[in-house]
């Protein structure tokens, strides 16, 4: 039942209490004071204070979370920055596995940094969404817990990481030396002891420890002399470059067995969150900022050997013109040229043909689309100019305008291919029926085949040995052939009578 109303009140009773109250309140009220108050000043405004408002706020932003309840802020938990260099990690590695995929397409960049970045990401990946799941962790049943997906990204990554610093100053893919064999086989036993200390326990973790610690030794000691031997051969503005790489990987290198001693798997210092974040800043400055300045310093050296090797053949090139004489000058071509269109989308091949092409008579024009290439050959034909050969991509080979271009055209289509040698005929096959023939493209570090140029130019620039060409243009052309023939053969004394390559071999027995 409702509770019973409150007793009424009468009106003037309770009117009759409240003056009362009021006038036992008037008369405890100390009396107003009679003299005239001054205006209190206020405090000058702390500016030095408002200046670092803003940073304390960024800070604030930075360490603090926003409370779910919109009350205030509270510091980040392990797990959640944890969480967040885990993300970073991965789009780092993810951009820099596109940008290294995009300059291996163009012929600056390794394998290897390509390869570390692809397992760093996916390895990120599956540590977001399965770290605590089993393989990614291992339970054993003496208690031990250990992540095992790091240790197997450890086993993938890292053999190629020493792959790439045992050549870290040569030109070029390089062959694999004595040396990159002591940096994996110590790299090998490093990780192989440190996983089984991390799932032992007690006198035999610590002995599997230090032997670790002994094969880890091997492999500073072996990278200092690479660093050493990089540091001397490089050029001088390039030594600044071999420090960084250097302090980098030193230092994110010593973080692991530190980490691992500290961490869960040692002692158990630091919390498996906070173990995360150790590693996390350890592969940034050992995969991801490491694996930059090796592109950087690998992309520097392989140019400047490459403008070298030019240097030295131009200056070869002299010389032998000097030692044939008046005999040389009196067979010089004469002035008659075939017209190529070079097709290469990317650009990267444009100065190695355009420096080749110079020695040919040829007159070279670039392109970089299959659009540009049918607009060129349409303004040549309407110029009544003859085109004697393309210089093509295997893309555009791909390209849908490509049916058109030999319907409408008779001209000849040649396809530069990378590592054409180590290809089977029967997959170069089916791609004959769309074009005429394939050469050698010149690879990172390789230069162009001169011989093998010219031998597939003089078999397809009717304009000079073609059925209406002229006679001087015969004689030219044959000219030309037999210079290229003398040079072979002066390269090849130079070299004691060694052959240069297959390729040169079959280019000299073809002519």
């Amino acid at each position: 039942p409702p509770p019973p109303p409150p007793p009424l009140i009468p009106a003037a009773k309770s009117f009759a209490a409240n003056e009362h109250s009021h006038e036992r309140c008037e008369a405890a009220r100390p009396p107003h004071r009679t003299r005239d108050r001054q205006p209190r000043s206020l405090p000058a405004p702390d500016l030095e204070k408002q200046k670092k408002a803003p940073k304390r706020h960024l800070r604030n932003a930075l360490t603090h979370h926003i409370m779910a309840n919109g009350q205030g802020w509270r510091p980040y938990t392990e797990t959640e920055v944890s969480g967040g260099l885990q993300w970073m990690c991965f789009m780092l590695s993810m951009i820099l596995f596109s940008f290294y995929t995009f300059q291996y397409r163009r012929r600056t960049c390794g394998w290897e940094v390509i390869y570390i970045s692809g397992v760093e990401s996916i390895k990120y990946v599956l540590e977001i969404i399965w770290a605590d799941s089993s393989p990614a962790t291992v339970r054993l049943t003496n208690g031990t817990v250990a992540p095992w997906l790091r240790y197997a990204e450890w086993l993938l990554t890292c053999p190629v990481i020493l792959i790439a610093l045992s050549r870290v100053g040569m030109a070029g893919e390089g062959s694999y030396s004595r040396r990159t064999m002591k940096l994996l086989t110590s790299d090998q036993g490093t990780i192989i002891m440190g996983v089984t200390a991390a799932y032992s326990k007690g006198a035999i973790k610590v002995c599997f420890f230090f032997v670790g610690l002994l094969y880890g030794f091997n492999t500073f000691y072996t990278a200092a002399t690479v660093y050493l031997e990089a540091f001397r051969s490089v050029d001088d503005d390039l030594k600044g470059l071999v420090k960084y790489m250097t302090y980098c990987f030193y230092s994110s290198w010593c973080m692991f067995p530190i980490l691992f001693v500290a961490g869960p798997e040692g002692f158990g210092h630091i919390s498996p969150a906070g173990s995360i974040i150790g590693h996390s800043i350890a592969d940034l400055l050992s995969k991801n900022l490491w694996g930059i300045f090796d592109w950087w310093l690998d992309y520097q050296v392989t140019m400047r050997a490459m403008m070298r090797m030019q240097e030295e053949g131009d200056d070869d090139n002299d010389n032998e013109d000097k030692m044939s004489g008046a005999g040389s000058e009196a067979l010089a071509p004469a002035p008659f040229t075939a017209s190529v269109i070079l097709g290469d989308p990317q650009g990267s091949l444009v100065p190695y043909y355009t420096k080749a092409f110079s020695k040919l008579p040829a007159k070279l024009t670039v392109v970089s689309s299959m659009e540009s290439l049918l607009s060129e050959l349409e303004d040549m034909k309407a110029a009544r100019q003859r085109v004697d050969m393309c210089l093509v991509a295997p893309t555009l080979l791909e390209d849908e305008a490509f049916d058109r271009l030999r319907a409408e055209h008779s001209v000849k289509i040649v396809v530069y291919v990378e590592g054409l040698a180590g290809i089977p005929e029967e997959s170069l096959a089916p791609f004959r029926e769309r074009c005429d023939d394939f050469i050698e493209a010149p690879a990172r570090g390789v230069m162009v085949d001169e011989s093998q140029l010219s031998q597939i130019f003089y078999r397809h620039a009717a304009s000079l040995v073609g059925p209406t060409a002229s006679l001087e243009a015969h004689m030219a052309a044959q000219t030309a052939i037999l210079l290229q023939i003398q040079a072979d053969i002066a390269k090849l004394s130079h070299n004691g009578g060694a052959m240069p390559s297959n390729t040169k071999g079959a280019s000299l027995m073809a002519y």
